[in-house]
């Protein structure tokens, strides 16, 4: 992998996304109004919201059951038992529950506040309350616009969803990468050498957290508009692996 250079830019005219609305369409139109067009490598990072509003991931909270169980940790943790439920059945697990805080390990291995369940710039047609779920599998979110902007381009091009997490031991949010469909993940480093020859026995790199937090500089976390960024000119040439190898095995988890 040698890049010298790589821009990131915005998308422009991003509409408010609704269940069913067509993101590569979206996609295309932005590009259109930029006067781009979609080139070999280009990188295409779609906040995690808009894909999962085109996926029909917002749940109205009065229509939610709460169960006992969320309700007895929702007055522990002084949270909406509405959400405590939602949070709990998207979950494998509980990893903390404090008042105002609620740490959940989600289905698919991510670590994260109220396991990735957000209220902000969400909103129902008719003004409910509600919340909106992260995507069933964000892979193959990634990977069925990724193949739906080839069909329309004959590009071969990566897809990546990003989302906005919290850190232990760090202040501040940073974007991550949940899906991601044509680009390696993950970069692994070891058995090959620096630049003063010594063999690399540890260093494996997320390239697509790094991707996904370049992009986040530019959506900004409130009300910037700008969930779709084109990163161009990033090249690399080792094999794609989706956003599922970012998730560290069990096995390798120090901290449990």
């Amino acid at each position: 992998m040698n890049t010298a250079q790589y821009t990131a830019i915005a998308l422009p005219g991003i509409p408010d996304v609704r269940k069913g609305d067509d993101l590569a369409r979206i996609v295309m139109d932005a590009l259109d109004q930029m006067g781009q067009v979609l080139q070999h490598g280009d990188i295409i990072v779609l906040a995690q919201k808009i894909v999962s509003k085109a996926e029909g991931r917002v749940v109205l909270l009065d229509e939610v059951t709460v169960t006992p169980e969320a309700r007895d940790l929702a007055h522990r943790v002084k949270k909406d038992p509405r959400l405590v439920t939602l949070a709990l059945a998207e979950s494998a697990r509980v990893v903390r529950a404090l008042p105002g805080l609620l740490i959940l390990e989600h289905r698919l291995g991510f670590v994260m506040a109220n396991a990735g369940i957000d209220q902000s710039n969400v909103s129902s047609p008719d003004g409910q309350a509600c919340a909106l779920l992260l995507p069933v599998d964000p892979d193959e979110s990634a990977r069925r616009v990724a193949d739906a902007l080839y069909a329309r381009t004959g590009c071969r091009i990566a897809v990546l969803v990003n989302d906005s997490f919290g850190r232990p031991w760090r202040q501040g949010t940073v974007g991550v990468c949940l899906g991601a469909a044509g680009f390696p993940a993950v970069q692994d480093l070891r058995g090959e050498c620096d630049m003063n020859g010594r063999v690399l026995h540890s260093t494996v790199v997320g390239l697509g957290d790094e991707i996904a937090a370049a992009a986040s500089l530019l959506m900004g976390q409130a009300a910037q508009r700008q969930p779709a960024v084109l990163i161009r000119g990033y090249a690399w040439d080792v094999p794609e692996c989706n956003a599922r190898a970012l998730v560290r095995p069990l096995a390798e988890d120090r901290f449990r």
